[in-house]
């Protein structure tokens, strides 16, 4: 039997449920598919993070008032309600493999007034999915969690989607299904995507350990592996994984290697305890110029390269839910009904950021380790506070295009590396690319 609906979102993470929660609220027969059975149990690592703070991504910033228990998204004009614990976070570190820190955020002088100076706040991100899926079953949306959708197909001038052998239909379909979208691979919209790299992780959680020198995301390049750590909601609680773009990495031993036996960085984890391991594998694709195709909007991390933040997200699925209420209350019910989120989505995301050109390359590359060391040693006052990746690439390439002449003196060979880069990028890029499988 079909079932027919309005609006049918695919996925359950935070652009789907806010689309549902806003549809619902304004009166939409809306759907919700979710693959997990678990809709709020987070499977893969993810610290929660809620920013930018005090800046803009996207067009957006978020505030966060714990005692009225609401975060605010005012580019935006809607709020939240999350009551859960916390952490305030001030930015990122990098670390070179004998331990020099790149600290993007002066943490004296943001300490001194967290809610002006932070980057974002840490939170419980289960607990917030909570609140919005509350929200959207409220305002009459239906949920049904553990349906692996395996088909769509346009009839008529309804949409279908097939999931579980049950039929759900809606004059519009919101794909909110992640950086791999399967609605994206089934409607070809990634045949003319470009394929950038296959991106594996593995991830644990630890805890009764306290790195106060992180509060927020710390990057750590080492001679053996790339690694991050990230603060999370919980005081001595964090997340630490391994990142390549070599899908047949030896993730967990890199991980082991780090945690356990790097002289320079494993004392730092001392007597920490291991609480969970998870892995994921990403095609990163170029971002989506135009999201719609027959009805079918794409929105968040389904059209973009990688993950457009949670705030983002947010913001994408309220900004969806909207404007496809205005196409079914002014019955334009095609793309002329949803022009006002294509112009939304040109304006804030691909257009200043969809020809930015990411190259999936790793320092080890290009660099020796006692090359990495001198460059981050260069570094000696903190950069500017930000939880932005954009901000946090271009603002070290004007950092070290100004300090070229003085690399130029004391390190002519590592000078000639920085020129050479551009030389062999193609070839490590292309290397990378030959590793993955696109599957598009």
């Amino acid at each position: 039997m079909t079932k027919k609906y309005d609006l049918v979102i695919v996925g359950g993470g935070p652009a789907g449920l806010m689309a549902a929660r806003v549809a619902g609220e304004n009166g939409l027969k809306c759907a919700v598919l979710e693959r997990k059975t678990d809709i709020t149990n987070i499977t893969r690592i993810d610290g929660g993070i809620l920013s930018p703070m005090n800046e803009y991504t996207f067009g957006q910033t978020v505030t966060f008032n714990p005692e009225a228990k609401k975060i605010g998204f005012p580019a935006s004009g809607f709020s939240i309600t999350y009551d859960g614990p916390y952490q305030n976070i001030y930015g990122f570190n990098l670390y070179s493999p004998r331990g020099n820190t790149i600290v993007f955020g002066d943490r004296e002088k943001q300490k001194t007034d967290p809610e002006k100076y932070r980057a974002g706040v840490s939170l419980d991100k289960g607990l917030m999915l909570q609140g919005l899926l509350d929200d959207a079953a409220k305002n009459g949306a239906d949920m049904y969690p553990g349906v692996n959708v395996t088909g769509i197909e346009t009839h008529g001038d309804r949409v279908r989607v097939t999931g579980n052998n049950d039929v759900f239909e809606g004059v519009f379909v919101i794909a909110a299904d992640g950086v791999n979208s399967r609605i994206a691979r089934l409607m070809g919209m990634n045949r003319h995507r470009e394929f950038y790299a296959t991106h594996p992780e593995c991830a644990w959680s630890i805890q009764d350990v306290d790195l106060p020198e992180i509060e927020g995301i710390g990057f750590f390049f080492t001679s053996y592996g790339n690694f991050y750590v990230s603060s999370c909601c919980r005081k001595n609680h964090y997340h630490v994984g391994s990142t390549s773009f070599k899908p047949t990495d030896d993730f967990p031993g890199l991980l082991n290697r780090f945690v356990y036996e790097d002289e320079v960085f494993s004392p730092l984890f001392k007597g920490a305890k291991k609480t969970e391991e998870v892995s994921c594998v990403i095609n990163m694709l170029s971002p989506m110029k135009e999201p719609f195709k027959d009805n079918v909007l794409f929105i968040g991390d389904a059209a973009w390269l990688m993950e457009v933040t949670n705030v983002a997200a947010m913001c994408c699925g309220w900004k969806a839910a909207n404007e496809i209420t205005l196409a079914m209350l002014d019955a334009k019910r095609d793309k002329e009904g949803i022009a006002g989120y294509l112009e939304w989505w040109n304006t804030y995301f691909y257009k200043p950021y969809g020809h930015v050109e990411f190259k999936p390359i790793e320092l080890q590359d290009f660099f020796a380790p006692g090359d990495i060391d001198y460059l981050a040693g260069l570094v000696t006052k903190p950069l500017i506070a930000t939880m932005d990746f954009y901000k946090l690439t271009s603002t070290l390439g004007n950092t070290f295009a100004e300090l070229f002449p003085v690399i130029q003196e004391e390190r002519p060979d590592v000078m000639e590396k920085l020129m050479s880069v551009v030389n062999r990028m193609d070839e490590a890029e292309a290397d990378v690319k030959k590793a993955g499988f696109p599957n598009r």
